[in-house]
């Protein structure tokens, strides 16, 4: 088995790659129309699936699952869960969608600074939070006037409307939220038993790397690189080192511990939710087109994952608690 890439190789190679597509936004180069869809498609089939699509090995190492009645407790919660918050976007769109916000928000937050995470649940939650608004917001807080209607399509609510201030300062929003991510890793550097705070050097520029690539490049772009890239992928890696410890499950069989054994244990139910959203999409289409109107298709993707986020998010949270140390910093 080939040995792994260091965190701070991961690290550099994700960094960098942000750069580069931060400055061809930043340079004049169009990232818009087809090739945001690129980009969203790309994260999505590559990394953004597959790193929830092992969800049930994960369970099955983390509650000693075993056999058909260990995989109907596993099924039945998880799609339960999902199916539950499917029917509250059918009731209230708009505290679906707020409550997609806060919910994806701790996660992407969990993800990038569990390493960082103090004894405290109270802080914990206040830090990932800060992390998370930054990241989930900050596409839109810098390009309101392209969000907004997709905004509206999923959730009838319109944010322009709701707060004008929004299209009229949008780097100003930006700035706001980048700055109280850094307030928040000041006081999280404050209260350090010891003086060693290096992470924060390379937390700080990870703010102002992210912070520069949400307001040049095109909201989707933006949100794609960092969903693909800095959660999604660094997710995959705990996963690998989780699994690597794990060894084998109860009937011998090697939990995935290479790249790709991972994709080919993620390929069943990586497929299987595209393929329920192209089925739905094609059945919802007009007259004469494969699929719905951009922002109704964005719509539809955007609900099945805020479905299956939640679910996925509270497998995740247990997994970081069986954790227990500090792990690798993602990505």
């Amino acid at each position: 088995m080939p040995p792994p890439l260091t965190p701070t190789i991961r690290y550099v190679a994700v960094a960098s790659i942000t750069g580069v597509v931060a400055a061809l936004a930043g340079g004049g180069v169009d990232l818009g129309g087809a090739t945001g869809g690129a980009f969203l498609g790309a994260a999505v089939l590559l990394t953004g699936m597959p790193h929830g699509a092992v969800d049930h090995l994960v369970a099955q190492r983390l509650f000693d699952l075993r056999g058909p009645r260990g995989a109907a407790l596993f099924y039945g919660a998880y799609v339960t869960a999902a199916a539950l918050y499917g029917l509250v976007w059918l009731a209230s769109p708009k505290v679906a969608l707020g409550g997609f916000v806060l919910m994806a928000a701790y996660h992407f937050g969990q993800a990038d600074l569990a390493y960082l995470a103090p004894r405290s649940r109270a802080a914990r939650a206040g830090l990932y939070l800060s992390r998370g608004v930054f990241v989930a917001v900050g596409p839109l807080a810098a390009h309101p006037q392209a969000v907004a209607p997709l905004v509206e399509a999923i959730s009838g609510f319109a944010p322009l409307e709701a707060a004008p201030v929004l299209a009229e300062a949008p780097l100003l929003g930006l700035t706001g939220l980048a700055a109280q991510h850094a307030l928040a890793l000041g006081v999280r550097a404050g209260a350090e038993e010891n003086s060693n705070t290096r992470w924060m050097r390379r937390e700080v520029f990870s703010v102002a790397l992210l912070t520069v690539l949400f307001g040049a490049a095109p909201p989707l772009v933006g949100f794609s690189v960092y969903f693909g890239l800095w959660h999604a992928l660094g997710h995959i890696f705990v996963l690998l080192r989780f699994f690597r410890a794990a060894g084998a499950d109860a009937g011998g069989d090697p939990f995935p511990n290479t790249a790709a054994a991972f994709y080919r244990r993620a390929a069943a139910y990586t497929a299987l939710p595209l393929v329920g959203l192209a089925t739905f999409m094609g059945l919802t289409a007009p007259p004469g087109r494969m699929l719905p109107p951009m922002p109704e298709a964005l719509a539809a993707l955007f609900v099945l994952i805020s479905v299956l986020t939640l679910p996925h998010m509270l497998l995740v949270e247990r997994l970081y608690h069986h954790e227990r140390s500090p792990h690798e910093r993602p990505p």
